[in-house]
């Protein structure tokens, strides 16, 4: 199955990227939607949590495991061209004012070939870490 990573440097500690981008239930803060986007009314490994989309688009991930610093997730629905997909969201230390955020997908495709699945998702990643970046720039 292939796997994709992304990873970006941002000007915060450790914890202060966490608290913006380590919140399962609640990509708003750093996707710049609104919070009635990301729905997530469970806690803990099992929660579901449904991503609506301004064109009527509906993704519903679950978490499936979780450490101080990462979890990880995979979708259970929605318009996506993966067979099975898994991701974990991660940030590291690089030192006291700079953190490491890596977001790195294992999939298998259903209407893409691999290499169109590569390609896809490194386009998804790039425009969620674009997300990030204009969020943390507006701090």
């Amino acid at each position: 199955m292939p796997t994709v990573t992304a990873k970006q440097t941002f000007a915060l500690s450790i914890d202060d990227l966490w608290d913006l981008l380590g919140d399962f239930g609640n990509t708003s803060k750093w996707s710049g939607s609104p919070p009635e986007a990301c729905v997530c009314n469970e806690t803990g490994i099992g929660a579901l949590r449904e991503r609506r989309f301004a064109d009527g688009r509906v993704i519903v991930d679950r978490l499936e495991a979780e450490t101080d610093y990462s979890y990880t997730y995979s979708v259970v629905s929605g318009p996506l061209p993966y067979k099975s997909y898994q991701a974990t969201m991660a940030v590291q230390r690089i030192d006291d004012t700079h953190s490491e955020f890596s977001w790195t997908g294992v999939f298998e495709m259903k209407e893409m070939t691999d290499e169109e699945g590569i390609t896809f998702t490194n386009n998804v990643y790039a425009m969620g870490i674009e997300m990030m970046k204009k969020t943390i720039g507006a701090i």
